[in-house]
């Protein structure tokens, strides 16, 4: 399907999206006065922003809005966390509520169907700004204590995914000549996390399922990789689209101290999609999700395929694991928490859809 038919699809579904909710919405506000306000406000954006299509759609947004406030009688009114009103220039969308920007334009992986969705607000929420055509994502408040890091344990724990998440529950990870991934992963992620304690950082290891809005200095992902025939060697890292800025810098941190300890070489030629788009980096999608703020990287530490790599990863694990502490502990030192929660993260949304009318 072409980009140009799955965007006229799409546009149909929010539009479907936008009357449904309104139609739930009818029965709902008479028990919730911020029903109607909040569906007001984020139909204005979409009238503005141009996502819903077609003149003539904004007109019945226009037409089913004003009915919907008359209805449930309740003014359009400021919500919660200081939310401007439809008049003003910001506008506050709470967690989970749609944004006037399909997911494949923001943080989903756009050959995938299911991305031509409106995306959705993270935990915190986000910020509309209409005179800059921006969504901002507010920093989070300041962590207290020693650093924090996350390391994630590649497919351990998918059964206990959450509805959003339920395309984890199947998968198993790799499995190479009777050596499973998830052992690997789970293995490897200990010793880094011993490592690191030693040194005074606090560590979560965490299961498939990301704590909503995961707020951390750093999250790394561990998971090791198979090609089905035994021929590809080496690791390889990536980091997710519209985040903060200093995920390049852990990249780059990890990859030299993994690259000189292991001696595995770096295999860029084969980053795919799943690694770009993994799902703990997808806040427009989901709400298990790291922070946008938070630093966060996937490494495929080798190739279970590979005799060589399996090798390493099972019998020398200790040398993985501290390499990847060694590239974590450097990335701390060179960025300051006060750096990393300082600025607001702003993202530029998509030129308003062209009219088919003059």
């Amino acid at each position: 399907m072409s980009y140009r038919a799955k965007h006229e699809r799409a546009s149909g579904e929010i539009e479907q999206w936008f009357f449904a909710t309104a139609a739930e919405s009818f029965t709902a506000c008479q028990n919730d006065e911020q029903t109607p306000a909040v569906l007001a406000q984020l139909a204005e954006q979409w009238f503005w922003q141009g996502a819903v299509g077609f003149k003539v759609r904004r007109a019945m947004v226009a037409v089913v809005l004003g009915s919907l406030v008359v209805r449930c009688q309740a003014p359009v009114v400021p919500i919660a966390r200081g939310t401007a009103s439809v008049d003003s220039d910001e506008t506050f969308v709470p967690a989970g509520a749609p944004l006037p920007v399909l997911q494949s334009s923001l943080t989903s992986d756009p050959t995938d169907d299911e991305s031509y969705v409106p995306a959705l607000a993270p935990a915190g929420g986000a910020i509309l700004r209409r005179s800059t055509n921006t969504i901002a994502l507010r920093a989070p408040g300041p962590l207290q204590g020693a650093r924090r890091v996350g390391i994630q344990v590649g497919h351990w724990k998918t059964d206990e995914a959450p509805p959003e998440l339920r395309k984890l529950i199947p998968q198993t990870g790799a499995t190479w000549d009777g050596v499973n991934e998830l052992d690997v992963n789970l293995d490897v992620a200990q010793r880094v996390a011993a490592l690191l304690t030693r040194q005074g950082v606090i560590v979560d290891l965490l299961a498939a399922t990301v704590p909503v809005g995961y707020v951390a200095d750093a999250f790394l992902a561990l998971h090791a990789d198979s090609d089905s025939v035994g021929e590809l060697s080496g690791f390889k890292l990536s980091h997710g689209p519209e985040r903060g800025p200093f995920e390049d810098r852990l990249i780059a941190d990890v990859k030299d101290a993994y690259g000189k300890a292991t001696g595995m070489a770096y295999d860029s030629e084969h980053i795919g999609l799943n690694m770009i788009y993994y799902y703990p980096f997808n806040w427009g999608r989901f709400q298990h999700a790291a922070a946008a703020h938070t630093p966060a990287a996937i490494l495929e530490m080798g190739y279970l395929s590979s005799d060589a790599d399996r090798a390493l990863l099972t019998d020398h694990a200790d040398r993985i694991a501290g390499a990847i502490a060694v590239g974590l502990l450097r990335f701390l030192n060179d960025t300051p928490r006060s750096e990393i929660f300082r600025d607001d993260i702003v993202i530029p949304l998509p030129r308003p859809a062209p009219s088919s009318t003059p």
